[in-house]
């Protein structure tokens, strides 16, 4: 709170046109949240002046004056034990001081019948200066009020009749730098239409001593009501903030600077602190009980909501679309996120196609490496020992040694070379399918597992099922090959 007081007395050293209005309004906010820290410490300061031990007339006349502009019922309570103490007293000022109270009382409440009859019963001539000073001042607000309530033909009458008041009070005002002087002078300005001047009394005002919070609040809020007049929105808008701020610290329930407040940020578009401020406002008329301010804010109370609900109705339009558009563009993304795993999906079967493919292929050049070696190898072996066969041939025929062409060279052994055949084919096998036999093994159930002697790589068995590995799968290729029957060949596969 303190912190907020200090902003609130920078506000005030600072021009309209410099500070921001926005500003101006985050700090009205915050003012606003406070509002019942402030009733509760009006609330305590009123409960200790109804416990001290002041004399009835003084303890009344301060109850009367906290609840004045705070609590209507409370207020003509305290204003009616001020009379009847005052009558005890038989002391004429005191007795019109309560009345003239009282009449405040009705006046702040709407009740200006009430108020006027009151005041016309008052004979202001015996009384003392400053009663007579509260009288014509309190008689030209009714006056004043009066012409604002009823703007009809009898406006300007009121308006008279108020200005010749404040005349009377100003000629008994004395020293004139006080706070009353200068607003008595404002307020005859401002009713005249004379509003530059106004303004300066205002000031000067502001610049007395003897000035309260209430007091200040009630400036505020004619310099906003001038400021306005003029076509100067921006610092009308800002004293008419600077008056609810004084209303709240002052807890002043009868006020219409927050009214005002609202009208004006609602012409700004600004409709949601409209809706708020005139809902504040419509509390504070209800507290009070003030009458005509609940009439006034009931009239404007319903144009701020509907715009409110306007507003709402266009939110709401603008978040359905929002929200069709958006679940829109979630079922295109959807889509598109369907198309886009279809596509992953079919890349990676694509992928997972190409490296079988690239693994067969890898397999199929080892493979043709392995058949060109052993092939090479083969030819070379059987050229040589062809080339070997002829020149033992040519030499026994040379030689004459005819009985020895009968006989076949052990160098020369078929079943030798056949042996060697498979030694390769086996090497060159487990050099492309280093794991085949463990693979084939596997193929076969548990204790049918085919068994390699020592010394052995494959098998006859393995070797068919070798060639059928390394893509030859005719049964008389196989038989060829291997040197094996067909018979042979579909026993083992069987």
């Amino acid at each position: 709170m303190k912190r907020l007081n200090l902003l609130f007395s920078v506000i005030l050293i600072v021009t309209p046109l410099m500070a921001s209005i926005e500003d101006d309004l985050k700090l009205l906010d915050s003012y606003l949240a406070l509002r019942d820290s402030f009733d509760s410490e009006k609330e305590q300061r009123m409960q200790q002046i109804k416990l001290s031990d002041i004399p009835a007339y003084d303890k009344y006349a301060c109850l009367m004056e906290e609840y004045a502009s705070y609590e209507y019922d409370s207020a003509l309570l305290y204003v009616g034990k001020l009379i009847d103490e005052a009558q005890l007293s038989q002391d004429l000022d005191k007795i019109a001081q309560a009345q003239i109270r009282k009449s405040f009382v009705y006046l702040s409440a709407g009740l200006f019948k009430e108020s006027a009859d009151l005041l016309s019963l008052i004979n202001p001539q015996p009384l003392d200066t400053a009663t007579k000073i509260a009288y014509y001042n309190i008689y030209a607000r009714l006056m004043y009020d009066l012409a604002d309530y009823n703007r009809s033909e009898l406006y300007h009458q009121y308006i008279l009749q108020g200005n010749l008041l404040t005349d009377t009070a100003l000629m008994l005002l004395s020293p004139r730098d006080t706070s009353k002087y200068w607003y008595a002078e404002a307020v005859r300005d401002m009713k005249t239409e004379n509003l530059a001047r106004a303004l300066e009394r205002f000031r000067l005002q502001l610049q007395a001593s003897d000035i309260t919070e209430h007091e200040k609040a009630i400036t505020y809020s004619s310099m906003g009501y001038i400021y306005h007049a003029m076509g100067d929105s921006q610092q009308s808008l800002h004293y008419n903030i600077l008056a609810v701020i004084s209303d709240i610290r002052h807890s002043t329930k009868e006020a219409v600077a927050l009214r005002n407040v609202a009208l004006q940020v609602f012409r700004q578009k600004d409709t949601k602190r409209a809706a708020e401020y005139i809902t504040f406002a419509m509390q504070d008329a209800q507290f009070y009980n003030a009458r005509h301010r609940q009439v006034e804010i009931s009239q404007i109370l319903p144009i701020i909501e509907q715009a409110q609900l306007e507003q709402l109705e266009a939110q709401n339009v603008r978040i359905r679309t929002l929200s069709i558009l958006t679940y829109g563009l979630l079922i295109v993304l959807f889509g598109a996120l369907i198309m886009l795993y279809n596509r992953v999906r079919a890349l990676g079967k694509a992928h997972k196609t190409i490296e079988q493919t690239s693994m067969r292929l890898k397999e199929a050049n080892r493979i043709k490496d392995g058949y060109i070696s052993m092939f090479l190898s083969r030819q070379r072996e059987s050229m040589t020992m062809m080339q070997q066969y002829q020149h033992w041939v040519r030499k026994r025929a040379q030689d004459k040694r005819l009985s020895e062409l009968l006989t076949v060279p052990q160098q020369f052994n078929p079943a030798r070379e056949r042996k060697e055949f498979y030694k390769q084919f086996d090497d060159m096998l487990l050099g492309i399918f280093p794991n085949f036999v463990e693979q084939f093994n596997q193929l076969l159930k548990e204790g049918e597992q085919l068994e390699i002697k020592k010394g052995e790589k494959l098998n006859a068995e393995l070797r068919i099922f070798a060639m059928i590995r390394l893509g030859v799968t005719d049964n008389e290729q196989i038989a060829q090959v291997l040197d094996y029957s067909v018979n042979t060949i579909y026993t083992y596969k069987t």
